[in-house]
């Protein structure tokens, strides 16, 4: 095949911060720029200011994007992170990584908020000439919720940085927890914290554990979601202000760290497109417990503790006192979590995606495609 002029909508990195669609998008670009160097692939980014809001989002998606598409005569158009447009230029490759408010609604504060992304999203979708998907959860959610045809959902999974598959020194480790405070062992959850995430069960089972673990802390490090999360209120009913520490968002150079430093990872996310954090826990050598529930237990196989729904904080207290006073159990699962981290390769993504960036272009061609 000749030359792709690819274009990318780059908005997922517009917000500065790591979140899982830029790193989706960082590493995917990477690694096919760095195996595909015959393609030219063209990102666009936009400002996202305090301003920005839903209909600034749908002027983007839906007029700038496609215009820049027809300006730079790609041959494809991949937007990565949930939206892309009706009307194009050039076939539609949309990854859409979840279908979490088409599921829970109820889980936005605002109207406007659940039609975009409960109904607007899914609508779209149907409308792209191939969806990515990173999990057979969420392909499942998008033909059975948004009624995409199976045909054209690509399940595509994810992986970690590079930088979490080099564990930091003993010594690093050490400095890192003293400039921190973290003298003591800690639990951890790394994440953004809102109501997808069950982190009131996991401060009800800290709670139970401490009678047997006093000198264990949690962290829970990640940016609140104002009117999103109950946490402040809940450490301060459960009497735990001097246990639970909350660094807030942790920049990409110290996360290996706080991972590394950490006793235990735990993950209690009531659904989930991929979820990266567990992955990241243990490609740096850190146990996991999450829950079996979504594509969790597609990311971490054999190599972690899964809690089974409903989510009694017992249960969890019970793995996390397991998990840090059982050594067999505790090296098995670290074992077993260096081996499932590198079985994900952002080559092999990129790969794949370009798979699906040529049969949209040969369908095309042969008129049976959708743009």
């Amino acid at each position: 095949m000749k030359t792709m002029r690819i274009g990318i909508d780059g908005q997922a990195r517009s917000g500065g911060k790591r979140r899982g669609f830029s790193t989706y998008l960082g590493n995917l670009l990477d690694a096919l720029r760095s195996r595909y160097p015959e393609h030219e692939f063209i990102e666009w980014s936009c400002e996202q200011g305090p301003g920005w809001r839903i209909p600034n989002q749908l002027w983007w998606d839906q007029a700038q994007v496609p215009w820049r598409a027809f300006r730079e005569h790609v041959a494809v158009l991949h937007t990565p992170a949930f939206s892309g447009p009706i009307m194009r230029p050039c076939p539609l490759v949309l990854t859409v990584h979840d279908l979490l408010y088409r599921r829970y609604p109820g889980w936005l504060s605002t109207r406007r908020a659940q039609w975009y992304w409960g109904r607007w999203i899914p609508f779209t979708a149907r409308w792209a000439s191939a969806v990515i998907a990173p999990s057979q959860a969420t392909k499942a959610d998008l033909v059975s919720l948004a009624g995409v045809d199976p045909d054209r959902v690509h399940v595509i999974p994810e992986a970690v940085d590079a930088h979490f598959l080099k564990r930091p020194s003993s010594a690093e480790i050490q400095a890192y927890r003293i400039r921190k405070g973290l003298i003591s062992s800690y639990i951890l959850y790394v994440g953004i914290i809102d109501r997808r995430k069950d982190l009131g069960s996991l401060l009800r089972a800290y709670a139970v554990m401490r009678a047997n673990q006093k000198d264990v802390r949690l962290v829970i490090a990640g940016h609140i979601i104002p009117g999103r999360s109950d946490l402040p209120s809940d450490i301060r009913a459960l009497g735990l202000g001097d246990e639970v520490v909350l660094p807030g968002y942790i920049p990409d150079e110290e996360l290996p760290l706080l991972y590394a430093g950490a006793s235990l990872f735990v993950y209690p996310s009531r659904w989930e497109g991929f979820g990266l954090p567990p992955l990241e826990a243990m490609a740096l050598g850190v146990p996991v417990i999450t829950y079996r529930v979504s594509s969790l237990p597609e990311v971490v196989g054999d190599a972690a503790v899964l809690i089974d729904p409903p989510f009694a904080e017992e249960a969890l207290a019970c793995a996390m006192v397991r998990v840090l006073e059982d050594m067999p159990f505790r090296a098995g699962l670290i074992e077993r979590g260096g081996r499932r981290a590198v079985e994900f390769s952002w080559e092999r993504a990129a790969d794949q995606t370009m798979a699906v960036y040529r049969r949209c272009l040969e369908q095309a061609w042969s008129g049976k495609g959708k743009g």
